[in-house]
């Protein structure tokens, strides 16, 4: 995976961290990173922290659970950073990183259908469905 002069999207998910993931990159050569987090301030927070000279870091709030986030996600990063090469899920049991090289340049439907099915499947992998509790025996009295 390459990172020096990409362009990366970080969705940070209920319990998950992107603070380090995004020191990372940074320090990787990412030229563009986009934090988002469904909690208000802290990729904004982060993004200040993080943004300088040779790497523009932008934070919003957002629920990449839900495909409208995710176009409002893509729309804003290529907005302010250009084309996206890299989209990062941030769980609470660890990340996944998906390189949107494979999909066409353009965002249209087709393209945003493809990038929410990647990053349902980056979500699964990042959090451990709940554990279901088996159903006990019930004496009838």
């Amino acid at each position: 995976m390459r990172v020096t002069g990409s362009v990366v999207v970080i969705a940070v998910l209920d319990g998950g961290s992107g603070a380090d993931l995004a020191r990372r990159l940074t320090s990787a050569g990412a030229v563009g990173v986009l934090i988002a987090d469904q909690r208000v301030g802290i990729a904004e927070d982060l993004a200040t922290e993080l943004d300088r000279p040779g790497c523009r870091v932008v934070g919003v709030c957002g629920d990449v659970r839900r495909p409208s986030d995710v176009a409002a996600l893509v729309d804003t990063a290529e907005k302010h950073l250009g084309p996206i090469d890299l989209f990062c899920v941030a769980g609470p049991d660890g990340e996944r990183i998906v390189s949107l090289g494979d999909l066409p340049d353009h965002l249209d439907l087709e393209r945003l259908a493809e990038l929410v099915a990647l990053v349902g499947e980056a979500i699964g992998e990042v959090v451990v469905p709940a554990q279901r509790r088996p159903v006990e025996d019930v004496a009838v009295v």
